[in-house]
C-alpha cells in the first residue's frame, strides 16, 4: 500500500514523504529511497513504484522546498543539511541502511549523503546526476535569472524539450504540474548551493556500490563530467540510453526502474 506522511526534521522544518510497500508483511525488506530532481516532486517517480515495491519498501520524499515540502527560508541550507534530512528520514522508516538512488539534483544529495553517512547507506543509484553543479552549467542557461523573472513554471516550459523530449501535451502538463510548490525564493538559494561543490575528486571515498545511469548524449550535461565520475568510482556500473533526456526518469521511468531493479537483485545475490 501507498502512504501518505508529514514529519518534523531536527532543524523544525516540516517535510512529506511517501512510502510504498507491497512486500510480504512477515518478510524484512530493505528500503529504498528514490530522490527527484530539482523543481519536481515525488509524483514524478511514480511509475516506478510497479517495477520496485513489491521487493522493496519504497520513500518518496519531497526535497525540502519542492512539493509538500516546507521550504524553510527562514533557516540554514546547506549540503548537511540536505544529507541530514536523508538520513533523519531513515531514521522516521525505522531503517538502518538504505539504497539511495538520485535523479540529477536529487543524485547530488544523495552523494553528499553517502559521502557524509556512509554507514547508513547501502549502495547508489545516479540518473543523469553529477558531483555537483559544475559553475559554469547555471551561467550558461541563464537559470537564476530566468526563473526570477518568469517564475519556475515558464522556465520548465522553455526547456521542456531538454528535460522530456518530445512528450504528448498532456504528459508535459503533468510533467509542469509536479514542480508545483517550488519557488524562485528557494531556487535563488538551492541552485547556488548545488554549484557550491563540485566534488568528484572525492568520489573514490565511497566504498558502496555505485549504479550511474546516463543519457548518450545528455542535453544538459558534458559528457567528460560523467567520465570523470566513472573514473573515481571504486566500483561502478555504468549505463547508457541513446536518445534519453536529463529528465529521463520521468520521461522514461520504466526502463529506469528496471535498471535499478536489475541492479539492487544483481546486489543482492552476491
Amino acid at each position: 500500500m501507498t502512504t501518505e506522511r508529514n514529519w518534523l526534521a531536527s532543524d523544525g522544518a516540516h517535510l512529506f514523504y511517501r512510502l510504498d510497500d507491497y512486500t510480504d508483511p512477515w518478510k524484512s525488506a530493505p528500503v529504498v529511497v528514490l530522490l527527484h530532481p530539482a523543481m519536481g516532486s515525488s509524483q514524478r517517480l511514480y511509475a516506478w513504484v510497479p517495477h520496485l515495491a513489491r521487493d522493496f519498501r519504497v520513500a518518496r520524499p519531497d526535497l525540502r522546498g519542492h512539493g509538500l515540502s516546507e521550504a524553510a527560508l527562514d533557516r540554514e541550507l546547506t549540503h548537511e543539511r540536505l544529507a541530514r534530512d536523508v538520513v533523519e528520514l531513515l531514521d522516521q522508516l525505522g531503517c538502518e541502511r538504505a539504497h539511495l538512488a538520485g535523479s540529477s539534483a536529487g543524485g547530488i544529495i544523495a552523494l553528499q549523503a553517502a559521502l557524509r553517512y556512509p554507514a547508513r547507506v547501502a549502495s547508489l543509484a545516479l540518473y543523469a546526476a553529477t558531483a555537483g553543479i559544475h559553475p559554469n552549467r547555471p551561467k550558461k542557461g541563464d537559470w537564476l535569472a530566468r526563473v526570477a523573472k518568469n517564475g519556475v513554471r515558464q522556465f520548465l516550459t522553455e526547456t521542456l524539450r531538454e528535460r522530456i523530449g518530445e512528450a504528448s501535451p498532456e504528459r508535459a502538463r503533468w510533467f509542469l504540474g509536479t514542480a508545483e510548490g517550488v519557488t524562485p525564493e528557494f531556487l535563488a538559494r538551492f541552485v547556488p548551493l548545488m554549484a557550491s561543490e563540485y566534488f568528484p575528486d572525492r568520489l573514490s571515498q565511497l566504498a558502496c556500490p555505485v549504479l550511474m545511469v546516463v543519457p548518450d548524449p545528455d542535453p544538459m550535461v558534458e559528457r567528460h563530467e560523467y567520465e570523470l565520475m566513472r573514473a573515481k568510482l571504486r566500483d561502478c556500473r555504468f549505463v547508457t540510453i541513446p536518445g534519453a533526456s536529463h529528465s529521463m526518469t520521468a520521461e522514461i521511468p520504466d526502463r529506469c526502474a528496471v535498471e535499478l531493479r536489475q541492479f539492487l537483485l544483481g546486489l543482492a545475490r552476491l
